[in-house]
């Protein structure tokens, strides 16, 4: 019984489970024997309308009148047997709520599995020594414990006790305080196996035949046929009988006859490379260097500055060894999902099994099983994007970050994290090694680097006598545009000729921009945002908003004027990919762009046929241009190096260089010298120039001289603040009055306050956008300028602001 006027120890619980009161915030009483041992981060089990919810402590206080509370103060009825938190991810999550003004529930949400996932099982231990126990069902219930160590689940009493030993068994064995109930977290159930995959085992006498056969039926050879025209003679079951329209029974009809097989692959293990490569001078200056400061056990900041080709990911793998000689964990975080799957390959290929893979394309079932695995200390190696920061690894002693500069290590919803920021933070307070390594660093890293809070390891040569592509430039203006131009088109076929492969690069996704009415200009837009909706040609075409997912049919007729000429405008890489084949039908080419994401595990499929030889050109958005290492591309075609260069945003030549450099840095990787063809309107752009160069510190020279003339950074601070409404007025007023109360605050730390104006992108999903944009002091903290101000809104205006923190683009 809970006293009522009396001081309360309670626990404040953020329920993980729920339903819809999921992430709400609860108080619940301490139990007396609970008190000594309950800590912050604790999984505890809570009462929650009449059934058990699994919940983390946040933090315990003292309650001095429960009837202050809007809600009956309940007793806490378990505690997991390990936190679910440990103090440096309780301690990330607490510096996320400070400095991004976020909410525990939001920065719950990022930090820990979704809360549907979370399965529990009630372990019973013994107490020992146990008391004369005259109960025959109390001894048999003991004697199962022992049998398995003193402990077990209860699904395994249920398992091997009926029903009338175990419950009296274990009742009264509680009662005499013989046994405890402890919680823990639950494996997942094991995956489903995987798709059948069907393949033809037919010799080509067999197959000759076989087509031969008055018997065999239509179906039959169309099915057969398929499989032929694929390059490995191999397709899941359900996509084969799928694109073939053949049934099932046609299907088991050529396994009786030994045509074709059904097989269901698992994953093969990895054989461990013997001998890792040779490093260059430059690569072992670096690791030894890495290897010093892993022995020290103390917080040390690198940057890893190699071109491209360097072999930046063998010097992460020797640091990688050295850590885990140690004793201690490894985290790689890459910006891609295309780079997990290669660094993860590279990784296994190194450390065999012990690796935990953490991404975007894991259902959440599967995020749970590699969170638990990691957890229990199962893999001391964890390869995965942005949230693999949050991976709770133990005795953490290296984070890397590959291509560090990368936008998508900035979480752009609340709350709105940078990877890298975090990754400070968890080094130092696990005085573990943080390594960031790229050949495009962001502009504000490389100036850390130069005022010494980081030190330099350079990488300045390729390995293996490789050397940078030769570049060419395709001046575009005062000519007809052709997406793949003449000279591209002669480096294609040369190129394609010598058993080469090549890469395509626009980073646009679909077939065109958008639709236009060729007699009075008319564009469908999205009716949600205030964008052009694109055009993707398929068996159906179809407009889509690539904001807000809106998806309609393409009109036949212009809807302003009734015109018939609405046709494409524009260049996408669905656009490409046809011209490509309409100019060079014979050559097999892919497109990897978010939209080759449709179905789960086909990025992987075309990573691979292509690595594999089977695909001669790939296509492909800016996630073609990240730190892909393929040994045969010796051709890189950029088909517009104009994509993205006058956005309005501070920070767009940046991204420009570094998505040039990147792609350009993709060709030529061994012995023999690549070519980049870049095909552009704006030539003498310095963005453009010093990509083709390839010459980092020229071009970090130009733009840091004009962030410094500008007041952005690294010369200052900004906060985005974006309020959305249905009305613009409404958006716009909120931020006004936030406005206001800020510029009374302006001095030495907030140094200028813009706006409120409509943001860039000014209408997205149905709500109109206005941005307030701040300028603070470079070493200045503005949360507790921003705190107060928010804080005296009402919930409903308040919940309609989000705050940006140091913003990669204000779009």
């Amino acid at each position: 019984m809970i006293c009522l006027n009396e001081p309360t120890r309670v626990a404040q619980v953020l329920l993980l489970t729920g339903g819809a009161l999921a992430y709400r915030t609860l108080a619940y009483a301490v139990p007396e024997p609970m008190r000594a041992a309950l800590q912050p981060g604790a999984g505890v089990l809570v009462p929650l309308q009449n059934r058990p919810a699994l919940g983390l402590v946040l933090c315990i206080d003292t309650l001095e009148n429960a009837e202050t509370l809007d809600y009956p103060l309940r007793p806490i009825e378990g505690v997991l047997s390990q936190p679910l938190l440990d103090d440096a991810l309780l301690h990330l999550m607490r510096l996320m709520e400070r400095t991004l003004l976020c909410s525990p529930a939001e920065a719950a949400r990022v930090v820990l599995p979704t809360a549907a996932r979370y399965r529990l099982r009630a372990v019973i231990e013994l107490v020992e020594p146990l008391p004369s126990l005259r109960s025959a069902a109390q001894r048999m219930t003991a004697e199962a414990l022992r049998r398995h160590g003193g402990r077990a689940s209860l699904a395994t009493l249920k398992r091997e006790l009926a029903a009338a030993i175990w419950q009296p068994g274990l009742r009264g064995l509680r009662e005499k305080g013989c046994v405890r109930t402890r919680y823990e977290l639950a494996p997942p159930p094991p995956p489903a196996q995987p798709e059948p995959q069907v393949e033809l085992v037919a010799t080509p006498n067999a197959l000759e035949a076989f087509f031969a056969e008055a018997t065999r039926t239509p179906a039959q050879a169309t099915l057969v046929t398929h499989l032929l025209e694929h390059p490995e003679g191999r397709l899941p079951r359900a996509e084969l009988l799928r694109a073939t329209g053949v049934s099932f029974q046609t299907l088991r009809n050529l396994e009786s006859r030994g045509v074709v097989r059904s097989t269901r692959a698992n994953a093969e293990p990895i054989a461990p490379v013997a001998t890792p490569p040779m490093l260059t001078p430059a690569q072992q200056r670096a690791v030894n260097t890495l290897r010093d400061a892993l022995a020290r056990s103390v917080y040390q900041p690198f940057l890893l500055y190699g071109i491209t080709g360097s072999g930046k990911t063998e010097v992460y793998l020797r640091a990688a060894a050295e850590c885990l000689r140690l004793g201690r964990t490894v985290l790689f975080l890459v910006p891609e999902i295309a780079l997990t799957a290669q660094l993860s390959h590279a990784v296994r290929e190194r450390f065999g099994a012990s690796v935990a893979i953490l991404h975007s394309q894991l259902s959440a079932s599967e995020r749970y099983a590699h969170w638990l695995r990691i957890k229990q200390g199962d893999a001391p190696i964890v390869v995965g994007a942005r949230s693999a920061i949050f991976a709770p690894l133990p005795h953490l002693g290296l984070i890397i970050l590959d291509e560090e500069h990368e936008t998508a290590y900035k979480q752009s919803t609340a709350p709105a994290y940078h990877a890298r920021v975090l990754a400070e933070a968890r080094a130092r307070s696990a005085s573990a090694v943080l390594l960031l390594g790229s050949a495009t660093p962001a502009l504000e890293t490389f100036y850390r680097a130069e005022q010494g809070l980081l030190q330099r390891l350079d990488l300045p040569e390729r390995v293996g006598g490789a050397t940078l592509p030769e570049t060419r430039l395709v001046d575009l203006r005062g000519k007809p545009f052709q997406p793949i131009s003449p000279e591209l088109l002669d480096a294609l076929r040369a190129t394609l000729a010598q058993g080469n492969q090549a890469i395509l690069f626009l980073n646009r996704r679909g077939f065109a921009p958008m639709l236009l009415c060729r007699e009075c200009g008319y564009a469908p837009m999205c009716p949600n945002c205030s964008v052009s909706l694109v055009y993707h040609r398929s068996a159906s075409p179809f407009l889509l908003c690539h904001h807000c997912r809106h998806r309609q049919t393409p009109p036949r007729v212009c809807p302003q004027c009734g015109g018939l000429e609405l046709r494409p405008f524009g260049v996408g890489a669905q656009r490409v990919e046809a011209l490509l084949q309409q100019l060079l039908p014979e050559v097999r080419a892919a497109r990897l762009d978010r939209d080759a994401f449709l179905r789960r595990g086909q990025y992987l499929q075309i990573l691979s046929e292509f690595r594999a030889g089977n695909l001669q050109v790939l296509i492909g958005t800016q996630m073609a241009a990240r730190g892909l290492d393929f040994p045969r591309v010796t051709l890189v075609g950029v088909i517009s190096a104009d994509t993205g260069l006058y956005l309005p945003d501070f920070r767009a030549s940046e991204r420009v260089f570094q998505l040039l450099t990147q792609v350009i840095g993709r060709a030529g990787r061994r012995a023999e010298r690549g070519l980049a063809i870049v095909q552009t309107y704006n030539p003498d752009h310095p963005a453009v120039q010093c990509a083709l160069r390839q010459d980092y510190e020229a071009f970090y020279r130009q733009e840091l001289a004009l962030r410094r003339e500008a007041g952005y950074p690294p010369f200052t601070r900004l906060v985005n603040l974006i309020s959305t409404d249905p009305s613009a007025a409404a958006a716009e007023r909120l931020l006004a009055q936030v406005a206001e109360q800020l510029e009374s605050q302006r001095g030495h730390e907030l140094l200028q306050v813009l706006g409120p104006a409509p943001a860039p992108l000014e209408r997205l999903e149905g709500q109109y956008r206005v941005h307030l944009l701040l300028k603070c002091a470079p070493d200045a903290e503005p949360t507790p300028l921003l705190a107060p101000v928010l804080d005296a809104l009402a919930p409903a205006e308040r919940a309609r602001i989000k705050v940006d923190i140091d913003p990669l683009q204000i779009l």
